[in-house]
């Protein structure tokens, strides 16, 4: 019960303003024209006032068979409105007659059909206010408003029928209270669905638009909806009385299946409210034919039984309908009118014809293997149904399954053969960059190492030219020290200038480098040599640039410097060209040099 509870708490947040009007009306109607089930019903005066209302529903039906058009809001509140005013009137009107008057029997039986009406037109305002609700609302819904509505009309079955009457007139009222809330939450009735929620009849929404699966359900209810009416006044159309224990037993047993029925639907058992529903109604139907013939002539036993299946047939009727105005194609009104007529129509008139026929039969076995019949009949077309639309279903699904597995294994080749595309095309692209960044930095290496050339020409140059200046100076230093030394004199000066004295010691001393030629043609001649030198022994470029500064006097800290390397750089480059050339000095070097300038 604690499921039902807490399933039935978290949708009453949506429906309860549709909930508490449904109450009402279909409260207002047991108490009105029902005697508060007193007895199954009072004949004529109830049933007769059904069958009209149906055949009323007939009518307007015929009139809106091709009509695809939908009433528009405005309309509907007039209509609900109208029904109320038209409903607490004939309430009203029916609590000051004397129902003991034969005499006002016929007014009567007019104000029960007024009341019937207006009534069926306010539940049909109220199921039309759950339209595109999950089935699960639905269930929840159709299911508590009879739990609620049975034990109210057990309470009120202990008052005066005047006193009962003027009660049904306030509840009809009341609907007024819950026609503002009911219509802010019309458009979205499940703020709360529920996670495994599918479907009404737990198979696809395009099996409701199958013509074979409404003629089930049609047939189906119809036939259990004429075993009802017979049994309601078994054996002979008269009403059975109830007493204050059989009166407790029917309250109890509808309470306690609508409970029921509502924790399997919270539990999310499949096929709740397909097999298990009409299984249910037909255990019922069975039960009540047993109950009769257990106890002869105490038909209230049995009637215990067949109020309750009466209660199930009501809340599948609703239940159906509300499916019907969420999926089909009319105006739920439609939907409701074809409900009303197939259901409590079939009732009102086996009803009818128990009661007018039953003096001409007489005969109970009959009427039981009659009623047995009808029950199997009934279960078997529905559940034959329900078993086909399933199998249908899971056929379909499974197809379904199928394609959608080939889809995607299509995809997934399609998506295997593009990645592999894109992937040679990624490597195609990607030695594509390889190469031209390699061709970039071999042309940056190209431009650099002109570059460098360029500028180890320019300073080579800028070398030369300043040898050739100090070569000049020591040549003059030189020839002055010559011409002292060949001078006369008696003594040697005591002094020189250090500047000079130096000088001459240092042109004094063996030079290492010869001079043949004058600065100019020395610069010019060792390119030439150099360049020779190198071709004869295969030097590579920066090995001749190397090669002239060292035969220049340079040491290897001076060469690295003017060619902007380091030190051990020059090292290794001077061993290379000791290695190439044989040589082990850089007098050897030098000597070779002269030897292409002589």
């Amino acid at each position: 019960m604690s499921v039902v509870v807490s399933g039935l708490l978290s949708r009453a947040k949506a429906f309860w303003p549709m909930l508490a009007g449904i109450i009402c009306a279909r409260t207002a109607l047991i108490v009105a024209c029902y005697g508060s089930y007193a007895s199954t019903d009072d004949g004529i005066f109830t049933d007769g006032s059904m069958f009209v209302t149906c055949a009323l529903f007939i009518v307007a039906l015929l009139i809106f068979s091709r009509s695809r058009r939908e009433l528009g809001a405005t309309a509907v509140q007039w209509i609900m409105v109208g029904s109320i005013i038209v409903a607490a009137g004939a309430s009203m009107a029916l609590s000051l007659l004397d129902s003991a008057d034969q005499i006002l029997v016929a007014t009567a039986f007019a104000l029960s059909i007024a009341n019937t009406l207006a009534l069926s037109l306010c539940m049909f305002y109220w199921l039309r206010c759950l339209r595109g609700t999950d089935e699960v609302t639905a269930a929840l819904f159709v299911f508590s408003a009879f739990f609620i509505s049975v034990g109210i009309v057990y309470l009120l079955s202990f008052l005066p029928t005047r006193a009962q009457n003027i009660i049904g007139m306030a509840l009809i009222v009341a609907q007024f209270a819950s026609l503002g809330p009911a219509g802010l939450r019309a458009e979205h009735p499940t703020e709360r669905p529920h996670r495994r929620a599918r479907t009404f009849f737990t198979f696809a929404r395009s099996n409701i638009q199958d013509s074979r699966f409404l003629a089930a359900c049609a047939v189906g209810m119809a036939l259990l909806g004429f075993v009802d009416g017979f049994l309601r006044g078994y054996p002979d159309g008269l009403p059975i009385s109830f007493t204050w224990g059989s009166r407790l037993a029917y309250a109890l047993c509808s309470m306690l299946i609508c409970a029921l029925l509502m924790l399997l639907v919270v539990r999310r058992r499949e096929r709740v409210m397909t097999v298990d529903a009409f299984i249910t109604m037909a255990l019922l139907a069975s039960l009540s034919l047993v109950l009769f013939g257990a106890f002869p002539y105490r038909w209230e036993i049995g009637a215990v039984a067949v109020n309750t299946l009466n209660i199930v047939i009501c809340a599948y009727c609703w239940y159906v309908i509300i499916a019907f105005t969420s999926f089909g194609t009319r105006d739920p009104y439609v939907y409701a009118m074809g409900g009303w007529v197939i259901c409590f129509g079939s009732r009102s008139l086996a009803r009818m014809l128990l009661y007018f026929t039953y003096p001409l039969a007489g005969n109970d076995l009959l009427i039981n293997s009659l009623l047995g019949a009808l029950v199997l009949i009934s279960t078997q077309v529905v559940l034959v149904q329900f078993m086909h639309a399933e199998r249908g279903e899971s056929s379909a699904e499974n197809d379904r399954l199928e394609a959608e597995n080939e889809r995607v294994t299509r995809q997934a080749e399609a998506d295997a053969a593009e990645s592999a595309a894109a992937l040679a095309e990624a490597e195609q692209t990607l030695q594509s960059v390889v190469f031209n960044a390699a061709k970039r930095e071999a042309s940056a290496q190209q431009t650099a190492s002109e570059a460098l050339k360029a500028a180890e020409a320019r300073q080579c140059i800028r070398c030369n030219e300043e040898c050739a200046a100090i070569r000049e100076q020591l040549l003059q230093i030189d020839s002055s020290s010559i011409s002292l030394a060949s001078a006369p004199s008696s003594s040697p000066p005591a002094t020189m200038p250090s500047p000079l004295a130096s000088s001459a010691s240092a042109a004094l001393e063996p030079s290492p480098i010869p001079f043949p030629l004058s600065m100019g043609e020395l610069s010019d001649s060792m390119r030439r040599n150099v360049e020779r030198m190198g071709e004869h022994f295969l030097l590579t470029s920066r090995e001749m640039d190397v090669l002239t500064l060292y035969a220049l006097g340079h040491t290897q800290k001076k060469v690295a410097e003017e060619l902007f390397i380091t030190p051990a750089t020059a090292h290794s480059h001077i061993k290379r060209i000791y290695s190439k050339c044989g040589m082990h000095s850089r007098q050897e070097i030098l000597e070779y040099l002269n030897s292409y300038g002589n």
